[in-house]
């Protein structure tokens, strides 16, 4: 993982300042990491320029700047660019091609994943879907998330009135046993049916872009698996119940945690938190 980039510059120096000061900025927000700035105007910054620049860059007695590296959490450095000695229009023409390489665009790609591959990130980024609320109402649901840790999650569908339409596991591993338990113990298990509870397998090759490899940061066997529980109903006295969140999606509030009512009721917190606001 990049973890920061660093520019070798002096304010004299056309090719440095002010653009190639902008657009070294510019790389340390795209790649999300703090940028260092070694003017050699002073000695003590110079001293760790001159160590960067003969280690890792483009050295010579007299060298030439701006020069610009992305140094890497476990000690490795890349020099991504040298200032030419002509025209200030060549230092500007290297920086263009910087940006429009495949080079650059695939850096910044790679940054994104790192940043970006934890089983949080995986189910936000590519996991969750558009969805509208079912039986309840037709209104648009957001995906919340119940309880999670590194290797599982617990999200869930739920429409602006609190109603649950899907609960789904997120995990490295099948943990449909794990998952009846967790509904169990939210105090709903009395409308759980498991035929209700249904496994799925998800690899990185079936989404819109590749990440087989993400995949397989996270879980060992490349794969994520999900458990989704949604109610199907059989009787009138099932059809009359409903799984609700004790929290409202639009202000947030509550345990979060699951509880039937009737379906057409308003209520949007659970009776525990209900009672304790008398």
């Amino acid at each position: 993982m990049i973890h920061r980039v660093t520019i070798v510059l002096a304010e004299y120096c056309p090719h440095c300042v002010p653009f190639s000061l902008s657009n070294a900025k510019k790389i340390a927000h795209d790649l999300d990491v703090p940028l260092r700035i070694l003017n050699i105007e002073y000695s003590a910054q110079e001293l760790l320029a001159d160590k960067l620049v003969k280690e890792h860059g483009d050295w010579s007695e007299d060298y030439l700047i701006p020069q610009v590296f992305v140094e890497y959490a476990d000690g490795r450095v890349i020099h991504l660019l040298t200032g030419f000695s002509e025209a200030v229009s060549a230092t500007e023409s290297a920086w263009q091609a910087l940006f429009s390489s495949s080079f650059y665009k695939n850096l910044v790609h790679g940054q994104a994943e790192t940043h970006r591959n934890t089983l949080k990130d995986i189910v936000e980024d590519y996991l969750t879907f558009s969805s509208q609320c079912r039986r309840h109402c037709t209104k648009s649901t957001s995906f919340i998330e119940l309880w999670s840790n590194p290797t599982k999650m617990v999200k869930a569908y739920v429409c602006p009135d609190g109603y649950v339409s899907r609960v789904i596991a997120f995990s490295t591993h099948p943990v449909v046993t794990w998952f009846r338990n967790f509904i169990v113990n939210q105090g709903v298990g009395e409308i759980l049916n498991d035929r209700d509870l249904r496994l799925a397998s998800r690899h990185g090759w079936e989404l819109e872009t590749d990440i087989s490899h993400t995949f397989k940061h996270i879980s060992p066997t490349g794969v994520i698996y999900e458990v989704y529980w949604t109610t199907y109903p059989k009787t009138d006295e099932e059809r009359r119940r409903g799984l609700f969140l004790c929290s409202s999606p639009e202000q947030r509030e509550g345990c979060k945690r699951l509880f039937v009512q009737n379906i057409n009721s308003s209520r949007e917190r659970c009776p525990q938190c209900s009672t304790s606001d008398i």
